[in-house]
């Protein structure tokens, strides 16, 4: 599984790799931090939001189907709300399989440990709040795609609620599924027949 590239290392040849050598899985984690060029710029992230999509739209074109998933950041220094709403309208237009966001917090050695922490925590609990609230409505109906299918699961051992083995798939989600026994490392197919927005469930098929 190749995970986290940073946007500006991300590559046409690289892209190219991975659709040709079938033993990499169908998903790139490739983080973002912002939906706001202006906020990116403060980041010194090196590409800008129009930049970024225009790397989504060569994944998405790919020959074949690749998730994405991603990490953000909300309540950089200097963010505003407008800011923050280009962040919440990405979301909307990527369309991610899954994200990681938190609230941004001061760290020592680095250049943003250097500005002014000016968005209250209380307001960037609000934002996060709201952000991950869209992310689950898109997750959710993006895994209610998934009922009816067989897909393959590499089984990573035994599930944590109800189900009794647990798994990912190639593009990286989550399946807690019923059947026979299986040890951790083995693939099983198994039909979906349920979702939620973090995670798929199956019944093993014989």
């Amino acid at each position: 599984r190749f995970t986290s590239p940073h946007p500006a290392d991300f590559t046409d040849e690289l892209l190219e790799t991975m659709v040709d050598c079938p033993a990499v899985c169908n998903h790139v984690h490739l983080p973002v931090q912002s939906g706001s060029t202006r906020i990116l710029r403060a980041m010194r992230r090196g590409y800008t939001r129009e930049g970024y999509l225009e790397i989504i739209g060569k994944i998405r074109a790919a020959a074949r189907p690749i998730a994405v998933s991603t990490d953000l950041i909300v309540g950089y220094p200097g963010e505003s709300e407008r800011d923050f709403e280009d962040t919440l309208t990405l979301l909307d237009e990527v369309q991610y399989d899954s994200a990681f966001s938190f609230k941004y917090s001061p760290r020592p050695d680095t250049a943003a440990g250097l500005l002014e922490d000016d968005v209250p925590d209380g307001e960037k609990g609000r934002r996060l709040s709201l952000l991950q609230e869209r992310q689950q409505m898109i997750q959710t109906a993006k895994n209610s795609r998934w009922v009816g299918r067989v897909v393959e699961v590499l089984v990573e051992g035994k599930a944590r609620r109800r189900m009794a083995l647990a798994g990912r798939t190639s593009d990286n989600r989550i399946v807690n599924f019923d059947g026979p026994e299986t040890p951790p490392g083995s693939f099983a197919e198994v039909e979906i027949t349920g979702f939620g927005p973090n995670s798929l469930k199956g019944v093993r098929v014989p």
